[in-house]
């Protein structure tokens, strides 16, 4: 009878002990969920001969799963296709892919892996993560400006990089070298 009373108590102990995991296993999995892409758009800007050019690349895919009160899981990684530039020239954006600048014969891609995200203000955050274009990687920080719904994320960025620490062309006196980057990502949650 004792030993009755002992085993009921075991299975009650072992049935209390996997709900908690399982109840700890389902917050977690909430929390490290992604996020559904909407749409992203990166466009740039460059100053060629005294003037602006603007162009954005047309294929960009992010992966998400950024939450404000779980940063330390959170992440942004995006992937962007060179051969989808567009700076509506033609002859321009062919050139651009050559050997010359992008290389897009053998780079297919721009990527960007978060490493950290961190809130510096109410709805604003610092990224760093890596940014690999053509062989080259290097480690950046990015500004974020965060909106949020019940549904849906809004994530924005305005940023500069140097186009040289990528091999991205020569020095030029006519070319600048730094390209501004404004990106517009939004998901559903």
């Amino acid at each position: 009878m004792l030993f009755d009373k002992y085993i009921n108590i075991l299975k009650y102990t072992i049935m209390k002990f996997r709900f908690t995991i399982l109840f700890l296993a389902s917050i977690f999995i909430v929390h490290t969920q992604e996020l559904v892409q909407n749409s992203a758009t990166v466009k740039f800007k460059i100053k060629n001969m005294g003037f602006n050019v603007d162009g954005q690349f047309k294929k960009v895919a992010i992966t998400s799963n950024f939450d404000a009160d779980n940063l330390e899981h959170s992440f942004i990684n995006g992937i962007i296709q060179v051969n989808a530039i567009d700076t509506d020239n033609k002859k321009r954006d062919k050139h651009l892919l050559s050997d010359d600048y992008f290389e897009a014969s053998t780079y297919h891609n721009i990527r960007l892996k978060s490493t950290k995200i961190v809130r510096t203000s109410a709805n604003k955050y610092q990224l760093t993560g890596n940014l690999t274009i053509k062989k080259t990687t290097k480690q950046i920080v990015i500004p974020l400006v965060v909106a949020e719904t019940n549904t849906a994320i809004t994530i924005k960025s305005k940023f500069s990089i140097d186009r040289l620490d990528y091999n991205v062309g020569d020095s030029s006196w006519v070319m600048s070298d730094m390209v501004k980057l404004n990106i517009t990502y939004t998901a559903k949650k």
